[in-house]
């Protein structure tokens, strides 16, 4: 190699030379010849003290200044000693630049003088990025969100590398300047993200962080447009309803701890359909969404409470609309949901509540967190909290009653539950049934039953029948499996294929199909859109 870089440096040094022997020859041309004088050839001496400046841009890029030196020198060239070509003729004080990649390098400047001979010298380059400075990392997330954005910056940085702290290889992603990152985490819980800012080299810095990803809340589509928190609303009342006001909420706990809450009384001797209402800031547009509902603070249970929205229009027949609901608790917050589903797509602007509508009694009522969305409307069928509804049983099972629920924890913390006995060697169908309310599906698919049994795998029939009784084609039953031992459960009965009928009873078998005797407890049966 070395062979081929001294040809390539003599060809250039004779085309060189060439051209300064023809320029020499024109000048002693030009001269007297008495005047010529040729010695001065003999002077020139072979180039010498042959090196180089080096200056290296600290920028991460690897550029390299290189200015020759030497005496008696008439062009440079320079061998950058890093398997690159060798450089162009460079004239003294002229620079060559050259970029490198990290590492040391050992350049060779070749001298070369009038004469065509030359000289050679070293210089060692080392060349050495510096480490990233100043790095800024920037996080975007939101609580109760899985996702986060990531940037960053840093002097002298070239790319950077991201460890989010859920890689299963360990393999970080690569992230270029100016770009932005997303990530999503499969699941909440405390990861350490690591940020590390290359050079061009081997020198990093590095930035960590724990990042804390939490649960999305549970969003149901509901929003508030009433709490009694801000401004009193616009209100009234009517047929012997008065003392409508916001007051203190008179039992913050449980599903309700906000401050106020809406208070109403109604006279004793007051109109049926004595009731209040109030003004809506702005409307109330359904837009899709298909129940209304309340937090209701009553004193007694069974009491209907309708609630009814008009239009600007007021009470005019087409123009509003309305749906009851029954107080399941007495002297503690529930949720009442209404139906509204079938309600006009019409812009209401006044929200009417009428409490034990139908009835002259005196009471004192609260309401709070009128809100409307998407959601499932609940009828309650049976809770056995007051009237004991008429019972029977039949082949075997026997000691039905209401008692005071044995374990108010976990899904059931009701005060009175229904339990029944099956005997040891009932009937295989032996079971037990009370009266209802017509049950009108009406566009409802679900039942649900919060049930306590002793054992798993226990199957639990319903079995709803109309006035007729037990007549083919006026019933319908569907099976369900308890999962859970001596603790509360919720079973979900799909009645999506029962027919369009009036139904008034409500029977239960549990572990139908075998004759083992046991204690059986259900609770809380409601009907779900």
């Amino acid at each position: 190699m070395q062979d081929i870089k001294l040809t390539i440096i003599y060809m250039r040094i004779l085309k060189n030379f060439i051209g300064l022997f023809l320029l020499t020859a024109f000048i002693i041309s030009c001269v007297d010849e008495n005047e010529s004088n040729a010695d001065f050839v003999g002077t020139i001496s072979e180039p010498t003290n042959i090196s180089a400046l080096v200056s290296i841009t600290q920028d991460n890029t690897g550029l390299v200044t290189i200015t020759p030196t030497g005496e008696g020198v008439v062009t440079f060239h320079v061998d950058y000693g890093d398997g690159s070509d060798i450089s162009g003729s460079i004239n003294p004080g002229n620079s060559t630049d050259h970029v490198y990649m990290e590492g040391t390098y050992e350049a060779t400047i070749i001298g070369t003088a009038l004469d065509g001979s030359t000289a050679e010298g070293n210089v060692t380059i080392v060349v050495s990025f510096i480490a990233p400075e100043n790095l800024v990392v920037n996080l975007i997330s939101s609580s109760g969100s899985y996702n986060i954005l990531v940037s960053a910056t840093a002097d002298y940085a070239t790319s950077f590398e991201v460890l989010f702290g859920d890689e299963a290889g360990g393999d970080a992603t690569p992230m270029q300047l100016g770009e932005q990152l997303s990530h999503t985490y499969e699941s909440a819980g405390t990861y350490n993200l690591t940020v590390t800012a290359l050079s061009g080299g081997s020198a990093t810095t590095q930035y960590s962080e724990d990042v804390v990803i939490t649960d999305p809340p549970v969003f149901d589509g509901f929003s508030t447009f009433e709490d009694f928190e801000g401004e009193v609303p616009s209100n009234f009342s009517f047929g012997g309803v008065g003392n409508v006001q916001v007051v203190a909420n008179p039992d913050n706990s449980g599903i309700n701890s906000s401050a106020n809450v809406m208070q109403c009384t109604k006279d004793q001797g007051a109109e049926v359909w004595g009731g209040m209402g109030f003004a809506v800031d702005g409307h109330i547009n359904f837009n899709g969404n298909n129940v209304l509902r309340l937090k209701s603070y009553a004193p007694e249970v069974g009491k209907v409470v309708k609630v009814k929205l008009e239009t600007s229009a007021g009470n005019v027949s087409g123009l509003t609309y309305e749906f009851d609901m029954v107080t399941t608790v007495a002297n503690q917050w529930e949720i009442l949901t209404y139906d509204f589903s079938g309600a006009p797509d019409l812009d209401y602007i006044s929200a009417i509540v009428f409490y034990d509508f139908g009835n002259q009694d005196a009471g004192v009522y609260h309401f709070d967190d009128v809100e409307v969305g998407i959601g499932e409307y609940i009828q309650g069928i049976e809770n056995f909290e007051e009237d004991v509804p008429e019972s029977f049983s039949f082949g075997g099972v026997g000691s039905v009653e209401v008692i005071s629920n044995p374990d108010p924890s976990g899904e059931n913390t009701t005060g009175n539950v229904l339990q029944f006995v099956k005997d040891d060697g009932a009937e295989v169908w032996g079971g037990m049934g009370f009266a209802v309310d017509v049950i009108d599906f009406n566009g409802a698919s679900q039942i649900h039953l919060k049930s306590y049994a002793p054992e798993t795998g226990k199957v639990v029939k319903v079995k709803l029948e109309t006035s007729a009784g037990n007549v083919a084609g006026l019933t319908h039953e569907v099976d369900m499996t308890t999962t859970v031992a001596n603790q509360w459960e919720t079973l979900v009965y799909d009645f999506t294929g029962a027919p369009d009928l009036e139904y008034v009873s409500f029977i239960v078998f549990y572990d139908f199909g075998n004759t083992a005797g046991a204690t059986y407890r259900v609770d809380e049966i409601q009907l779900i859109d």
